[in-house]
Protein backbone atom coordinates (compact mmCIF):
# COMPACT_ATOMS: atom_id res chain seq x y z
CA UNK A 1 0.00 0.00 0.00
CA UNK A 2 2.79 2.42 0.93
CA UNK A 3 4.67 1.54 -2.27
CA UNK A 4 1.61 2.28 -4.43
CA UNK A 5 1.10 5.61 -2.67
CA UNK A 6 4.76 6.58 -3.23
CA UNK A 7 4.55 5.66 -6.92
CA UNK A 8 1.44 7.80 -7.28
CA UNK A 9 3.02 10.92 -5.76
CA UNK A 10 6.35 10.49 -7.56
CA UNK A 11 4.88 10.59 -11.04
CA UNK A 12 6.30 13.35 -13.32
CA UNK A 13 2.86 14.95 -13.66
CA UNK A 14 2.87 15.54 -9.89
CA UNK A 15 6.58 16.20 -9.23
CA UNK A 16 7.20 18.75 -12.02
CA UNK A 17 4.31 21.14 -11.12
CA UNK A 18 5.30 20.87 -7.45
CA UNK A 19 8.92 21.87 -8.22
CA UNK A 20 7.69 24.80 -10.34
CA UNK A 21 5.46 25.98 -7.49
CA UNK A 22 8.37 25.76 -5.02
CA UNK A 23 10.60 27.87 -7.30
CA UNK A 24 7.90 30.53 -7.71
CA UNK A 25 7.16 30.70 -3.99
CA UNK A 26 10.88 30.94 -3.19
CA UNK A 27 11.27 33.88 -5.55
CA UNK A 28 8.19 35.64 -4.14
CA UNK A 29 8.95 35.08 -0.47
CA UNK A 30 12.71 35.70 -0.61
CA UNK A 31 13.65 38.87 1.29
CA UNK A 32 14.60 41.77 -0.96
CA UNK A 33 16.86 44.62 0.01
CA UNK A 34 19.38 45.00 2.76
CA UNK A 35 20.36 42.06 4.89
CA UNK A 36 20.46 41.99 8.67
CA UNK A 37 23.94 43.42 9.00
CA UNK A 38 23.54 45.95 6.19
CA UNK A 39 25.87 46.62 3.27
CA UNK A 40 29.32 47.88 4.17
CA UNK A 41 29.68 51.66 3.71
CA UNK A 42 26.39 52.01 1.85
CA UNK A 43 24.58 55.29 2.61
CA UNK A 44 21.32 53.33 2.49
CA UNK A 45 22.41 51.17 5.42
CA UNK A 46 21.77 52.24 9.02
CA UNK A 47 23.64 49.22 10.38
CA UNK A 48 26.89 49.73 12.27
CA UNK A 49 28.99 48.96 9.19
CA UNK A 50 26.88 51.12 6.87
CA UNK A 51 27.45 54.79 6.09
CA UNK A 52 24.03 56.42 6.30
CA UNK A 53 25.35 58.72 9.02
CA UNK A 54 27.84 60.31 6.59
CA UNK A 55 25.06 61.50 4.31
CA UNK A 56 23.08 62.83 7.28
CA UNK A 57 26.10 64.84 8.47
CA UNK A 58 26.69 66.36 5.03
CA UNK A 59 23.01 67.23 4.59
CA UNK A 60 22.97 69.08 7.91
CA UNK A 61 26.18 70.92 7.08
CA UNK A 62 24.74 72.30 3.85
CA UNK A 63 26.10 69.97 1.18
CA UNK A 64 23.79 68.81 -1.58
CA UNK A 65 23.87 65.03 -1.63
CA UNK A 66 22.48 62.35 -3.89
CA UNK A 67 23.07 58.78 -4.98
CA UNK A 68 23.81 57.04 -8.26
CA UNK A 69 22.13 53.73 -9.11
CA UNK A 70 23.34 53.37 -12.70
CA UNK A 71 26.82 52.54 -14.06
CA UNK A 72 29.37 55.22 -14.88
CA UNK A 73 29.10 55.79 -18.61
CA UNK A 74 29.07 58.55 -21.16
CA UNK A 75 29.76 62.19 -20.27
CA UNK A 76 29.32 62.51 -16.50
CA UNK A 77 28.40 65.71 -14.72
CA UNK A 78 31.52 67.70 -13.88
CA UNK A 79 29.93 69.74 -11.08
CA UNK A 80 29.89 66.68 -8.82
CA UNK A 81 32.02 64.92 -6.24
CA UNK A 82 31.62 61.17 -6.74
CA UNK A 83 32.10 59.02 -3.63
CA UNK A 84 32.92 55.32 -4.15
CA UNK A 85 33.53 53.63 -0.80
CA UNK A 86 34.86 50.06 -0.97
CA UNK A 87 31.98 48.70 -3.06
CA UNK A 88 31.46 44.92 -3.20
CA UNK A 89 31.04 45.18 -7.00
CA UNK A 90 34.18 46.47 -8.69
CA UNK A 91 33.61 49.14 -11.36
CA UNK A 92 34.72 47.97 -14.79
CA UNK A 93 37.58 49.50 -16.74
CA UNK A 94 35.10 51.30 -19.00
CA UNK A 95 33.36 52.85 -15.98
CA UNK A 96 36.67 53.97 -14.45
CA UNK A 97 37.59 55.60 -17.76
CA UNK A 98 34.29 57.53 -17.83
CA UNK A 99 34.75 58.61 -14.18
CA UNK A 100 38.32 59.83 -14.63
CA UNK A 101 37.41 61.69 -17.81
CA UNK A 102 34.82 63.59 -15.79
CA UNK A 103 37.49 64.31 -13.13
CA UNK A 104 39.82 65.71 -15.78
CA UNK A 105 37.05 68.07 -16.89
CA UNK A 106 36.45 69.39 -13.36
CA UNK A 107 34.68 66.76 -11.26
CA UNK A 108 36.09 65.24 -8.05
CA UNK A 109 36.15 61.66 -6.80
CA UNK A 110 36.67 60.12 -3.37
CA UNK A 111 37.67 56.49 -3.77
CA UNK A 112 39.18 53.46 -2.04
CA UNK A 113 41.71 52.02 -4.57
CA UNK A 114 41.70 48.33 -3.68
CA UNK A 115 44.70 46.23 -4.70
CA UNK A 116 44.49 44.82 -8.20
CA UNK A 117 41.45 46.90 -9.18
CA UNK A 118 41.10 48.85 -12.42
CA UNK A 119 40.80 52.03 -10.37
CA UNK A 120 44.14 51.51 -8.60
CA UNK A 121 45.84 50.75 -11.90
CA UNK A 122 44.42 53.94 -13.45
CA UNK A 123 45.35 56.42 -10.72
CA UNK A 124 48.72 54.83 -9.82
CA UNK A 125 47.88 54.40 -6.13
CA UNK A 126 46.59 51.32 -4.35
CA UNK A 127 45.63 50.08 -0.92
CA UNK A 128 48.32 48.17 0.93
CA UNK A 129 47.81 44.69 2.34
CA UNK A 130 45.88 44.77 5.59
CA UNK A 131 47.68 44.40 8.89
CA UNK A 132 46.50 43.41 12.34
CA UNK A 133 48.69 46.09 13.88
CA UNK A 134 47.11 49.50 14.41
CA UNK A 135 48.56 52.32 12.32
CA UNK A 136 48.40 55.60 14.24
CA UNK A 137 48.14 59.06 12.63
CA UNK A 138 51.38 60.99 12.92
CA UNK A 139 49.54 64.32 12.84
CA UNK A 140 46.07 64.79 14.27
CA UNK A 141 45.48 68.19 12.70
CA UNK A 142 43.16 66.74 10.07
CA UNK A 143 41.19 64.83 12.71
CA UNK A 144 40.81 67.62 15.22
CA UNK A 145 41.75 67.43 18.85
CA UNK A 146 42.42 64.05 20.40
CA UNK A 147 39.40 62.62 22.22
CA UNK A 148 40.26 60.85 25.52
CA UNK A 149 37.08 58.76 25.22
CA UNK A 150 38.18 57.48 21.79
CA UNK A 151 41.59 56.63 23.19
CA UNK A 152 39.97 54.62 26.00
CA UNK A 153 37.74 52.79 23.52
CA UNK A 154 40.72 51.89 21.34
CA UNK A 155 42.38 50.19 24.31
CA UNK A 156 39.40 47.81 24.46
CA UNK A 157 39.56 47.07 20.70
CA UNK A 158 36.64 49.30 19.70
CA UNK A 159 36.95 50.88 16.23
CA UNK A 160 38.09 54.48 16.16
CA UNK A 161 38.77 57.12 13.52
CA UNK A 162 42.40 57.23 14.68
CA UNK A 163 43.03 53.54 14.10
CA UNK A 164 43.92 52.35 10.59
CA UNK A 165 44.95 48.95 9.26
CA UNK A 166 46.08 49.82 5.71
CA UNK A 167 47.90 52.63 3.94
CA UNK A 168 48.48 53.89 0.39
CA UNK A 169 51.35 52.84 -1.83
CA UNK A 170 52.30 53.22 -5.46
CA UNK A 171 50.85 50.76 -7.95
CA UNK A 172 53.52 48.63 -9.69
CA UNK A 173 53.84 49.57 -13.35
CA UNK A 174 54.02 45.92 -14.47
CA UNK A 175 53.67 42.40 -13.14
CA UNK A 176 57.43 42.09 -12.79
CA UNK A 177 57.65 45.09 -10.44
CA UNK A 178 57.25 44.48 -6.73
CA UNK A 179 57.23 48.10 -5.55
CA UNK A 180 55.35 50.90 -7.21
CA UNK A 181 56.45 54.50 -7.56
CA UNK A 182 54.49 57.07 -5.57
CA UNK A 183 53.01 59.72 -7.94
CA UNK A 184 55.05 62.92 -7.63
CA UNK A 185 51.95 65.14 -7.97
CA UNK A 186 50.14 63.51 -5.04
CA UNK A 187 49.56 65.52 -1.86
CA UNK A 188 49.24 63.60 1.39
CA UNK A 189 46.51 64.80 3.76
CA UNK A 190 47.10 62.29 6.53
CA UNK A 191 50.10 60.13 7.39
CA UNK A 192 50.10 57.02 9.56
CA UNK A 193 53.11 55.41 11.08
CA UNK A 194 54.23 52.03 12.29
CA UNK A 195 57.97 51.70 11.81
CA UNK A 196 57.91 54.20 8.95
CA UNK A 197 55.49 56.91 7.89
CA UNK A 198 52.97 55.99 5.20
CA UNK A 199 50.32 58.07 3.38
CA UNK A 200 46.82 57.25 4.53
CA UNK A 201 44.72 59.83 2.65
CA UNK A 202 46.08 61.60 -0.42
CA UNK A 203 44.90 63.98 -3.16
CA UNK A 204 45.87 63.18 -6.76
CA UNK A 205 45.21 66.17 -9.04
CA UNK A 206 44.03 65.38 -12.58
CA UNK A 207 43.92 68.46 -14.81
CA UNK A 208 40.85 70.43 -13.65
CA UNK A 209 39.70 67.95 -10.97
CA UNK A 210 41.15 65.73 -8.27
CA UNK A 211 40.87 62.23 -6.83
CA UNK A 212 41.03 61.67 -3.08
CA UNK A 213 42.38 58.19 -2.31
CA UNK A 214 41.58 56.65 1.10
CA UNK A 215 43.40 53.52 2.22
CA UNK A 216 41.18 52.48 5.14
CA UNK A 217 37.62 53.93 5.05
CA UNK A 218 36.60 52.46 8.41
CA UNK A 219 36.22 55.96 9.87
CA UNK A 220 33.20 56.48 7.56
CA UNK A 221 31.18 53.69 9.21
CA UNK A 222 28.10 54.64 11.22
CA UNK A 223 29.51 53.40 14.52
CA UNK A 224 32.74 55.39 14.04
CA UNK A 225 31.05 58.53 12.71
CA UNK A 226 29.10 58.80 15.94
CA UNK A 227 32.40 59.66 17.58
CA UNK A 228 33.63 63.22 17.12
CA UNK A 229 36.92 62.36 15.39
CA UNK A 230 35.28 60.24 12.65
CA UNK A 231 32.84 62.98 11.63
CA UNK A 232 35.58 65.62 11.69
CA UNK A 233 37.86 63.57 9.45
CA UNK A 234 35.06 62.90 6.94
CA UNK A 235 34.26 66.61 6.66
CA UNK A 236 37.94 67.55 6.33
CA UNK A 237 38.37 65.10 3.44
CA UNK A 238 35.46 66.63 1.52
CA UNK A 239 36.63 70.15 2.24
CA UNK A 240 40.04 69.30 0.79
CA UNK A 241 38.51 69.15 -2.71
CA UNK A 242 35.52 71.49 -2.27
CA UNK A 243 35.98 73.92 0.57
CA UNK A 244 33.21 76.19 -0.79
CA UNK A 245 30.73 73.29 -0.97
CA UNK A 246 29.71 74.16 -4.51
CA UNK A 247 29.61 70.66 -5.95
CA UNK A 248 26.99 68.02 -5.37
CA UNK A 249 28.17 64.96 -3.42
CA UNK A 250 26.92 61.80 -5.14
CA UNK A 251 27.36 58.39 -3.49
CA UNK A 252 27.79 55.35 -5.71
CA UNK A 253 25.05 52.91 -4.67
CA UNK A 254 24.99 51.03 -7.95
CA UNK A 255 28.16 49.13 -7.09
CA UNK A 256 26.83 48.55 -3.57
CA UNK A 257 24.25 46.30 -5.23
CA UNK A 258 21.26 48.67 -5.29
CA UNK A 259 21.26 49.36 -9.03
CA UNK A 260 18.29 48.21 -11.08
CA UNK A 261 20.60 46.19 -13.32
CA UNK A 262 22.17 44.22 -10.46
CA UNK A 263 19.06 42.51 -9.12
CA UNK A 264 19.31 38.74 -8.99
CA UNK A 265 16.51 38.19 -11.48
CA UNK A 266 17.93 40.67 -13.99
CA UNK A 267 21.40 39.17 -13.77
CA UNK A 268 19.94 35.69 -14.19
CA UNK A 269 17.84 36.83 -17.13
CA UNK A 270 20.85 38.43 -18.81
CA UNK A 271 22.98 35.33 -18.25
CA UNK A 272 20.34 32.94 -19.60
CA UNK A 273 18.92 34.86 -22.54
CA UNK A 274 21.66 37.24 -23.66
CA UNK A 275 24.65 34.88 -23.78
CA UNK A 276 25.35 31.92 -26.05
CA UNK A 277 25.95 29.45 -23.21
CA UNK A 278 22.90 30.71 -21.34
CA UNK A 279 20.59 30.18 -24.30
CA UNK A 280 22.06 26.72 -24.83
CA UNK A 281 21.39 25.87 -21.16
CA UNK A 282 17.78 27.09 -21.46
CA UNK A 283 17.23 25.00 -24.58
CA UNK A 284 18.64 21.90 -22.89
CA UNK A 285 16.43 22.50 -19.85
CA UNK A 286 13.30 22.90 -22.01
CA UNK A 287 14.19 19.79 -24.02
CA UNK A 288 14.69 17.85 -20.79
CA UNK A 289 11.31 18.95 -19.42
CA UNK A 290 9.60 18.00 -22.69
CA UNK A 291 11.29 14.60 -22.60
CA UNK A 292 10.12 14.03 -19.03
CA UNK A 293 6.63 15.09 -20.07
CA UNK A 294 6.59 12.69 -23.01
CA UNK A 295 7.82 9.67 -21.08
CA UNK A 296 5.87 10.50 -17.94
CA UNK A 297 2.34 11.10 -19.23
CA UNK A 298 0.57 8.04 -20.66
CA UNK A 299 -2.87 8.05 -22.33
CA UNK A 300 -3.62 4.60 -20.89
CA UNK A 301 -2.86 3.61 -17.34
CA UNK A 302 -0.05 1.02 -17.30
CA UNK A 303 -0.89 -2.54 -16.34
CA UNK A 304 1.09 -3.82 -13.42
CA UNK A 305 3.40 -6.67 -14.36
CA UNK A 306 2.90 -10.09 -12.80
CA UNK A 307 5.77 -11.13 -10.63
CA UNK A 308 7.03 -14.72 -10.64
CA UNK A 309 8.96 -16.14 -7.75
CA UNK A 310 10.90 -19.37 -7.98
CA UNK A 311 10.11 -21.99 -5.37
CA UNK A 312 12.82 -23.55 -3.31
CA UNK A 313 13.77 -27.14 -4.33
CA UNK A 314 11.83 -28.63 -1.43
CA UNK A 315 8.71 -26.61 -2.24
CA UNK A 316 9.04 -27.68 -5.88
CA UNK A 317 9.19 -31.37 -4.97
CA UNK A 318 6.18 -31.06 -2.69
CA UNK A 319 4.16 -29.19 -5.26
CA UNK A 320 5.07 -31.69 -8.00
CA UNK A 321 4.11 -34.66 -5.84
CA UNK A 322 0.75 -33.11 -5.02
CA UNK A 323 0.13 -32.42 -8.69
CA UNK A 324 0.98 -36.02 -9.70
CA UNK A 325 -1.25 -37.33 -6.91
CA UNK A 326 -4.15 -35.14 -7.97
CA UNK A 327 -4.20 -36.51 -11.55
CA UNK A 328 -3.11 -40.05 -10.64
CA UNK A 329 0.05 -39.84 -12.75
CA UNK A 330 1.60 -43.07 -11.46
CA UNK A 331 2.92 -44.04 -14.91
CA UNK A 332 4.66 -40.70 -15.33
CA UNK A 333 6.06 -40.98 -11.80
CA UNK A 334 7.48 -44.42 -12.58
CA UNK A 335 9.03 -43.06 -15.80
CA UNK A 336 10.64 -40.17 -13.84
CA UNK A 337 12.07 -42.67 -11.33
CA UNK A 338 13.71 -44.71 -14.10
CA UNK A 339 14.96 -41.57 -15.84
CA UNK A 340 16.54 -40.44 -12.57
CA UNK A 341 18.59 -43.60 -12.05
CA UNK A 342 19.45 -43.60 -15.75
CA UNK A 343 20.80 -40.03 -15.48
CA UNK A 344 22.90 -40.90 -12.43
CA UNK A 345 24.22 -44.20 -13.87
CA UNK A 346 24.16 -43.96 -17.68
CA UNK A 347 26.59 -46.88 -18.40
CA UNK A 348 27.65 -45.09 -21.58
CA UNK A 349 24.19 -45.33 -23.14
CA UNK A 350 22.99 -42.80 -25.71
CA UNK A 351 19.84 -40.70 -25.70
CA UNK A 352 18.33 -42.89 -28.49
CA UNK A 353 18.12 -45.91 -26.14
CA UNK A 354 14.65 -46.35 -24.60
CA UNK A 355 14.02 -46.74 -20.88
CA UNK A 356 13.11 -50.42 -21.42
CA UNK A 357 16.39 -50.92 -23.30
CA UNK A 358 18.27 -49.34 -20.41
CA UNK A 359 16.61 -51.78 -17.97
CA UNK A 360 17.64 -54.68 -20.23
CA UNK A 361 21.24 -53.44 -20.15
CA UNK A 362 21.00 -53.04 -16.38
CA UNK A 363 19.78 -56.70 -16.09
CA UNK A 364 22.84 -57.83 -18.02
CA UNK A 365 25.15 -55.89 -15.72
CA UNK A 366 23.43 -56.89 -12.46
CA UNK A 367 21.54 -60.16 -12.95
CA UNK A 368 21.03 -60.52 -9.19
CA UNK A 369 18.62 -57.52 -9.32
CA UNK A 370 16.33 -59.20 -11.82
CA UNK A 371 13.26 -59.06 -9.54
CA UNK A 372 13.62 -55.29 -8.99
CA UNK A 373 14.15 -54.73 -12.72
CA UNK A 374 10.97 -56.76 -13.49
CA UNK A 375 8.95 -54.49 -11.17
CA UNK A 376 10.23 -51.40 -13.00
CA UNK A 377 9.65 -52.95 -16.45
CA UNK A 378 6.01 -53.73 -15.54
CA UNK A 379 5.55 -50.21 -14.13
CA UNK A 380 6.74 -48.71 -17.44
CA UNK A 381 4.61 -51.02 -19.57
CA UNK A 382 1.40 -50.75 -17.53
CA UNK A 383 0.12 -47.88 -15.43
CA UNK A 384 0.88 -49.00 -11.88
CA UNK A 385 -1.45 -48.75 -8.93
CA UNK A 386 -0.38 -46.63 -5.95
CA UNK A 387 0.79 -49.83 -4.22
CA UNK A 388 2.82 -50.89 -7.27
CA UNK A 389 4.33 -47.38 -7.47
CA UNK A 390 5.52 -47.76 -3.87
CA UNK A 391 7.09 -51.10 -4.83
CA UNK A 392 8.76 -49.41 -7.82
CA UNK A 393 10.23 -46.79 -5.48
CA UNK A 394 11.59 -49.52 -3.22
CA UNK A 395 13.09 -51.29 -6.26
CA UNK A 396 14.81 -48.07 -7.33
CA UNK A 397 16.24 -47.64 -3.84
CA UNK A 398 17.56 -51.24 -3.81
CA UNK A 399 19.13 -50.89 -7.27
CA UNK A 400 20.73 -47.55 -6.27
CA UNK A 401 22.30 -49.08 -3.18
CA UNK A 402 23.85 -51.90 -5.20
CA UNK A 403 25.17 -49.53 -7.87
CA UNK A 404 27.01 -47.31 -5.44
CA UNK A 405 28.73 -50.10 -3.46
Amino acid sequence: MAERLANRWLRPRVVLPALLAIVILTGILSPVGEDVTGRTLSTRSRAINGSHGLRDILDRLGWKTGERTVPFSGALDTNTTYVILGTPIDPSGTEIHALLEAVRRGANAIVVPERGSALADSIGVQQSSGTYLSLRPSNDSLLGESDPVDTLREQFGILSARTFHAYLEGTPASDTDTVGVWPPTATTLLYVHSKYEHPEIAILPMQRGAVVAIADPTFLRNDVLRKTAGAVLAVRVLESVDAARRTRVVFDEYHQGFGAETSQFDVLEEALFETTWGRAAVQLAVAGLLYLLVIGVRPIAPISRARYERRSPLEHVGALSRAYEAIGATGLAAQRLVRGIRRRHPFGTTAQLTDAGYLTLLRQRLPELGSDIDILTNALANKPTPEQLVSAGAAIDHIERNLIK
